[in-house]
């Protein structure tokens, strides 16, 4: 089989993709559900995209894999007022709920099906 160099580069540019997609997957289902491990590129940048649209006003901040309640990522947003929240989303990057970010968490806000009682 001939390969031309453009179908060559084609190929090992979908190769790298599929390896970073599954990287991706495997950092956002790594660490202890909470609080783990940071999500940094594409991936992290769709997150903090679809964090705010929960939060609107909202500045994303960091985001990191999660494993709890069918989430897989957490995004932490800055609210206009200041106080943070944390945004859980699935792998599609659809909100699953949102939670009180920090030391203050203590379950007494929050949507959807995020497991903090509401």
């Amino acid at each position: 089989m001939n390969l031309t160099k453009r179908t060559k580069i084609g190929i090992a540019t979908g190769v790298l993709v599929l390896a970073a997609g599954a990287g991706t997957a495997a950092a956002a289902t790594g660490g202890d559900g909470d609080g783990g491990q940071v999500i940094t590129g594409p991936a992290a940048d769709q997150a903090r995209a679809a964090a705010v649209t929960a939060v609107p006003g909202g500045q994303p901040g960091e985001v990191r894999g999660e494993s709890d309640n069918g989430a897989t990522y957490g995004v932490d947003v800055a609210r206009p007022d200041g106080s943070r929240v944390e945004v859980h989303l699935d792998g599609a990057n659809r909100v699953l709920g949102t939670q009180l970010a920090g030391p203050a968490t203590d379950g007494a806000e929050g949507t959807g099906g995020d497991g903090d009682g509401d």
